[in-house]
């Protein structure tokens, strides 16, 4: 069973799923990495770029990209 991401993996603030999805470039294939769920990947990053005040990536329909920042 997935786990919930921010019990998980709490200390680690997003670093993990940001790192999972960088690598991967997308975020399913990345949750699949971590084992958790695509939406708790998705809410960690988004966590971790508002603590930032940065977008780490570039999301379209079809692919995830790194911004400069990320």
């Amino acid at each position: 069973m997935k786990q919930n991401y921010t019990v998980r993996h709490g200390a680690l603030e997003g670093v993990e799923a940001f790192l999972a999805v960088a690598r991967h470039r997308n975020f399913r294939r990345a949750a699949a990495d971590v084992g958790v769920t695509p939406s708790a990947v998705s809410q960690a990053v988004r966590a971790l770029e508002a603590r930032l005040g940065a977008a780490l990536f570039v999301r379209t329909t079809r692919s995830v990209g790194l911004t400069e920042p990320g």
